[in-house]
């Protein structure tokens, strides 16, 4: 707000990144590699819109998306990157070193053992903020059967999460602006991890309790009821049919005792022949 940016827009298409780079106007710029077929572009709101028109008409996915009025990720909002390092500068006094764990987007995969790219501080993440957003190349480096989790306001990413990672991975958002209510949504996300084979430490969520407890503490035995909404088979054995399973079980009893019984005979007169 403070940098007065121009007014700008994105949009979300169905483009390959090369063809974006090809048909976006010149005052239009891919912004976001989504996916292999999914490029968010950055640019003037008429000139976005006018763009979308053009890409439906030729009956390619086109949709204006919100963004507050910026055109994020391009040149438009170069003029705010002085000021964000310099509060960042506060916030990030001493920059850290990012681990190897840590895939970044914003910075090529053939400049990762840049200087840049080495620390977390203000300068990584001014650049994080203007640059295009390399989404799609970054997630080549997801393994399968891997366990995503989407910490965002909003799980955005849902979708093109599934699309670009396959049915091997499990992906979870934590937080949604469509829930009704965003404690339970992330309570039930923190449940997926778990099942997920994840074994998230839920107690951090809460103040440490003391034991023992005041005497006005409830009870929560009154919380747990039995769930009657399914129904569910179970075996049931009459008096002549378990006692057909008995005798079978002493049959086979006596059978493995009598083979018990002569293989440790035989063992035993061959070690009277030793």
């Amino acid at each position: 707000m403070e940098s007065k940016l121009q007014t700008g827009a994105m949009a979300a298409v169905g483009l390959t990144w090369e063809q974006a780079k090809t048909r976006c106007p010149t005052d239009i710029y891919p912004a976001c590699h989504n996916a292999q077929d999914s490029v968010s572009i950055s640019g003037p709101v008429e000139s976005i819109c006018k763009f979308v028109d053009e890409l439906k008409s030729e009956g390619i996915f086109a949709k204006v998306v919100q963004s507050s009025g910026q055109a994020f990720h391009s040149k438009y909002i170069a003029p705010a990157g002085p000021k964000l390092r310099k509060a960042l500068e506060q916030i990030i006094p001493e920059p850290k070193p990012r681990s190897k764990k840590w895939i970044s987007s914003s910075i090529p995969e053939d400049k990762w053992n840049s200087e840049l790219a080495h620390w977390s501080g203000p300068d990584y993440h001014v650049n994080n903020f203007l640059s295009q957003v390399l989404f799609q190349e970054a997630l080549a480096h997801v393994p399968e059967d891997a366990l995503v989790i989407e910490i965002a306001p909003h799980c955005l990413l849902q979708a093109i999460l599934k699309r670009s990672l396959g049915a091997s991975c499990i992906n979870v958002g934590l937080m949604s602006r469509t829930a009704p209510d965003n404690s339970i949504y992330f309570l039930s996300s923190i449940g997926k991890i778990f099942i997920g084979g994840q074994n998230p430490k839920i107690a951090n969520l809460f103040d440490e309790v003391s034991f023992p407890v005041t005497l006005g503490t409830p009870m929560i035995s009154s919380m747990v009821k039995w769930d009657h909404s399914k129904s569910w088979d179970i075996a049931k054995f009459d008096k002549v049919h378990f006692y057909n399973i008995f005798k079978e079980w002493i049959f086979l009893g006596v059978v493995y005792s009598v083979i018990i019984f002569r293989a440790l005979e035989n063992r035993k007169g061959f070690m009277k022949s030793l």
